[in-house]
């Protein structure tokens, strides 16, 4: 058989870079003095708006960055692994690490806030937590429509999907 493309590799890789841009950016905005924020006028909900914005990304980034696709990696509990891209309840793992790697984030900044000049805010944490979950929202909601494009075209992305077909028919017969 031939070897599978990347797919969890390519989104991880993705993920991850974008994830060290975001964080970069996150801790930039978030540690600067309070005189040098730039007026961004365009998201709404002032300040709030921003911690959402910024953390919906992180959400997104961080969800792909720590995503494990069924049937992708060397699994040693699954004997044969199949091509087809499956997107159900498998990204709980995703969530729930996304979910606490943000917040400690989230948490540390506002604690570290106030040595460089700027005020703790344990609202700030909340509208972190809530752009946290609309960025894992918005990642899985790509996925679905991504996933169901690929789930019915599997030579897109699976080389061996003829060959586990005829190895299915075989059985079969």
């Amino acid at each position: 058989m031939k070897e599978r493309l990347p797919l969890q590799k390519i989104l991880r890789t993705l993920g991850l870079v974008l994830t060290v841009l975001v964080v970069g950016s996150i801790l930039y905005f978030s540690l600067i003095p309070g005189e040098k924020y730039p007026n961004i006028s365009w998201i709404p909900f002032a300040d709030k708006g921003d911690h959402m914005v910024a953390y919906a990304a992180l959400g997104f980034s961080l969800f792909f960055a720590t995503l494990q696709i069924p049937g992708s990696g060397k699994d040693k509990r699954v004997k044969k692994t199949h091509s087809t891209l499956h997107l159900t309840s498998w990204s709980g793992q995703s969530i729930m690490l996304t979910l606490l790697s943000g917040s400690a984030l989230g948490i540390c900044i506002e604690l570290i806030q106030p040595m460089f000049m700027r005020n703790r805010d344990w609202l700030d944490f909340a509208a972190d937590f809530m752009g946290l979950v609309v960025g894992i929202a918005l990642a899985l909601i790509l996925l679905k429509i991504v996933g169901s494009y690929f789930t019915t075209r599997p030579w897109l992305y699976d080389p061996n999907w003829k060959d586990e077909i005829d190895e299915i028919l075989r059985k079969d017969q």
